[in-house]
């Protein structure tokens, strides 16, 4: 009868469920640690554009794929703060309405720079400037510096949950600035080693001074052993409000992301190659931006608050943000080439500006020539006035080489914004050179 009872007691003791481990979900950032990602994105949706007083939404479909071993340099509030990525490969395509495009980034700007600072990630190249294009495409895929900060730093229950901090939640969305976040992890499972979690909520933030709402629904790895995660699958609703520089948009994304230790460090990855790499704030031999006219007429290199809104065969239009604000308009416009050594008199380029349909000059401001470099002529004019009887203050510049090369550069402002501009201005003016290097 004893018998009996105990192996009664034994068959109900091993029917009962084992409950689970706690597990510490902590991923630790150390200086020099190198990781190889291989990042896909998925996107569909519209661009909302005003069009005959209303709004018109337009078909977007987009893919980008991105490949590249990174090595982390620097550590800020736990999570990699500056990190140098050698690509494999960056390709993005896009579709809107029936225009394509591609975009890739070629070999020798393959070794890039990501530093996380208050104000979102720059990404430099220390082989030479990028344009505005190679900038996006190693700026804008999902940054894995985010990818400690997803976790919650502890040992956790399978069912426990944990709220993001605004640092990892700019981190992985992309903002500039952070409005407000309900970004939540949870623990689902653990099996063989491998945990997995989930991310779900809301955030608001900043982009180049347009508003984006995002709805996230996330799910990932974690590696017990390695102590890291080793893939994520990012899906978000993205409302985008129309900025200074983009438009209005709604999108839904996937991204799709895995994680695996390097065998080897690439060369261009060693502490020798990375000795260079500047720290604190940066020359602008860094963070300037290339733009090369595509008929090779004439290149420039610009501050990146400048930005490409707009290009014809004729015309480059771009706008001056500060921390997001709204500053001011410039065209590049190419005129009609003379004479080496000779440019459009004063009195015929003032004609011609105070023609500009909608324009109606007021006040003159200054009227004079400046000195510019090599060997070229600077005309400057400035004017309150009224564009479309809206309140501006327009400088207008025509600047001509000594081969007869000829540009005009307007630059347009509310005079509430004109003393914001500065010498940026006759910075960007100055940084044009004719023919294509």
């Amino acid at each position: 009868m004893i018998r009996c009872t105990i192996a009664f007691i034994a068959v109900v003791v091993s029917s009962v469920p084992v409950l689970a481990q706690p597990v510490n979900l902590t991923e630790k950032s150390a200086l020099g640690e190198r990781a190889t990602f291989a990042i896909d994105l998925d996107l569909k949706g519209n661009l909302i554009v005003a069009l005959n007083n209303g709004k018109q939404p337009i078909p977007l479909e987009a893919k980008a794929r991105h490949r590249f071993t990174e090595r982390i340099v620097a550590v800020t509030d736990g999570l990699p703060s500056t990190t140098a990525r050698l690509y494999t490969e960056a390709m993005a395509s896009a579709k809107l309405a029936a225009d394509k495009s591609d975009r890739s980034l070629p070999a020798d700007r393959r070794l890039i720079v990501a530093r996380r600072n208050p104000d979102g990630l720059m990404c430099f190249s220390p082989n030479g400037p990028l344009n505005r294009d190679e900038l996006d495409l190693v700026t804008d895929h999902f940054n894995p510096q985010c990818l400690p900060g997803l976790l919650p730093g502890k040992v956790v229950n399978i069912g426990d949950t944990w709220t993001l901090t605004d640092i990892a939640a700019q981190t992985a969305c992309l903002f500039d600035a952070t409005i407000k976040t309900t970004l939540t992890g949870k623990l689902i499972a653990v099996k063989d080693g491998i945990a997995t979690f989930t991310i779900n909520g809301t955030a608001e933030g900043i982009e180049n001074g347009a508003k984006l709402s995002l709805a996230v629904t996330a799910s990932g790895t974690f590696d017990v052993t390695s102590g890291h995660i080793t893939a994520l699958t990012w899906k978000q609703k993205d409302e985008r409000e129309q900025g200074a520089v983009n438009p209005a948009s709604q999108v839904e994304a996937t991204v799709t992301l895995k994680r695996e230790t390097p065998s080897s460090e690439p060369k261009e990855l060693s502490d020798e190659a990375l000795a260079s790499i500047p720290e604190g704030n940066l020359p602008t031999r860094f963070t300037d931006l290339r733009h090369i006219d595509s008929k090779g007429r004439y290149q420039l290199l610009h501050a990146r608050e400048w930005h490409v809104t707009g290009q014809t065969e004729t015309h480059l239009i771009m706008r001056l943000l500060d921390r997001g604000d709204f500053v001011a308009q410039a065209t590049v416009t190419v005129w009609n080439k003379m004479e080496p050594g000779k440019h459009l008199s004063i009195e015929e380029f003032k004609k011609a500006v105070a023609s500009a349909p909608g324009w109606t000059p007021g006040k003159t401001l200054f009227d004079g020539e400046l000195a510019a470099p090599g060997g070229r002529w600077l005309y400057q004019l400035k004017v309150e006035g009224k564009m479309e009887d809206v309140p501006v203050v327009q400088t207008f510049y025509l600047l001509a080489g000594p081969q007869g090369d000829q540009v005009a550069v307007t630059v347009a402002a509310k005079p509430d914004k004109a003393k914001a501009i500065g010498n940026r201005d006759l910075n960007l003016v100055n940084a044009i050179e004719f023919g294509k290097k």
